[in-house]
């Protein structure tokens, strides 16, 4: 039997319909079926773009474009639907992603030119985006706050599979069928999440009073995004100043949003949602692991294959350490969590993340083994920190605010990573098979772990002064 809560402020009515117990965890399926096709997409093409630029006719530097304008799309649009999904519809917004993502696959797999599989992209990045949005915000609906870090710790799983797993399951699929199929199998899974949905997500209506989209703030917000994320794409495949030059324009923008957002009442930068002390350290705790991974995880790759000597199996084996410490470790942390408070999973993970790059920064040698260690503790701390972090943030939020809570956690994870590609890139160079090869190759290897590690130390000091706030005496 379906209950109603009701939580009415002077400025907003919130009504939200939970389900029953049996079939929350349906909808937490459905919620993690639409969040593993949205970051396995992410990097499930780049594998057949050799195959693609064959058979098209055209250059890898052309076919890119195709993995490039899905992660824009997605990246700049997260907070127009977030804050779209609480002014109109969650269920709406939400289920709609599903059948824009379904139809952006069917075209991309009947799309012979380049043009028309870009444009297929740029539609299953709306999808996307829509989904991304509203995936915690719909686990935070559904879910009571004493079960709500194990469900956002299965969530998290999920989150690291799909983006790790995207190269590995695109050369299976490959390895048997040609291209379209990486996009024909979304088809019948997006349907199928469309269908569940209008049957089970739970239905909601949200009034904010002057309530609005902000076009402006959107619009600036997606420039900064685009211009970041073309700058980090930049950076990681050449020494061209023009990153510099997509980077310095991506901050100016952002700065310009940032002094236009203290001036509007309900801007896509929240102020009220943004003045939550836990949203707000929250993100930035989750920004700066997320910087820490992509920074350390890039030139580890680079490194295995390069001064390591390492086969590519060998190489992707020792990197699948790291988000199947996430996957076991993490419905744990989030369980513990809901029993015992989030001070250790989330301090502890940060801190077990930055103790994870001094296995780099300091060891004598590089070898596998080191790097297999540090693979391996920072795999267990952000399993530890991730599905606990994203409850707190979730449950935080208010009420009239947990779509565009969750968009922005979302949103804040891709910075965090372009930030990470931007870091890497500045102290090594061009990132490429012999990074790291001489004796400055490594010292610079080892700075840029020996800053990860100043990272993820100061995500552990502001998790811990977040739930241990310094009593001041009169």
């Amino acid at each position: 039997m379906e209950k109603g809560q009701y939580n009415v402020t002077s400025k907003e009515k919130t009504l939200t319909v939970i389900p029953s117990d049996s079939s929350k965890w349906t909808v937490l399926l459905i919620v993690n079926m639409g969040t593993f096709m949205s970051t396995l997409d992410v990097g499930i093409v780049n594998i057949s773009m050799p195959t693609m630029s064959l058979q098209l006719g055209i250059s890898l530097a052309q076919i890119q474009w195709i993995a490039t304008s899905y992660l824009l799309v997605m990246a700049a649009l997260l907070p127009f639907f977030g804050r779209l999904s609480d002014i109109w519809s969650r269920r709406k917004v939400y289920g709609l992603g599903f059948l824009l993502f379904a139809a952006g696959s069917l075209c991309a797999a009947l799309s012979s030119g380049l043009a028309a599989i870009i444009a297929s992209r740029c539609l299953q990045g709306i999808g996307a985006a829509m989904i991304m949005a509203n995936s915690q915000a719909m686990v935070r609906q559904v879910f009571p706050e004493h079960e709500r870090g194990r469900a956002l710790g299965l969530n998290a799983v999920v989150i690291a599979a799909g983006t790790l797993m995207g190269p590995a399951a695109g050369g299976l699929v490959l390895s048997w069928a040609a291209w379209q199929w990486l996009f024909w199998i979304n088809v019948p899974i997006g349907l199928s999440a469309f269908l569940l949905g209008l049957r089970l997500f739970p239905r909601e209506s949200v009034r904010s009073a002057g309530a609005r989209l902000d076009i402006a703030g959107t619009l600036l917000l997606a420039l900064g995004t685009i211009l970041l994320l073309l700058a980090a794409d930049t950076a990681s495949g050449s020494t061209s100043p023009m990153a510099a030059v997509e980077a310095a324009g991506g901050v100016a923008v952002l700065i310009v949003l940032a002094l236009y957002g203290r001036r509007v009442q309900s801007g896509i930068l929240d102020r009220a949602l943004l003045s939550v002390r836990t949203v707000r350290l929250g993100n930035l705790s989750s920004f700066l692991i997320n910087m820490a991974l992509s920074a350390s995880l890039i030139p580890i790759t680079f490194y295995l294959q390069g001064p390591l000597r390492l086969p590519v199996a060998a190489a992707g084996g020792v990197l699948m350490a790291q988000p199947l410490l996430v996957g076991i470790v993490a419905p744990f942390a989030g369980s513990f969590r809901d029993r015992h408070g989030s001070l250790i999973p989330i301090a502890g993970g940060a801190a077990c993340c930055a103790l994870s790059m001094l296995f780099i920064a300091c060891m004598p040698q590089i070898t596998v083994w080191a790097i297999v260690l540090q693979l391996v503790l920072f795999g267990i701390g952000t399993g530890l920190f991730h599905s606990a972090n994203n409850a707190d943030i979730m449950s935080a939020a208010p009420d009239g605010k947990i779509s565009l809570a969750g968009s922005l956690l979302a949103m804040v994870r891709y910075f965090g990573q372009i930030a990470g590609i931007g870091l890497a890139a500045l102290l090594l160079g061009q990132l490429n098979l012999e990074a790291g090869a001489s004796v400055k190759g490594e010292l610079r290897l080892r700075i840029l772990f020996g800053l990860c590690f100043l990272a993820c130390l100061g995500a552990a000091i502001a998790a811990y002064r977040l739930r241990h706030p310094r009593v001041i005496k009169r």
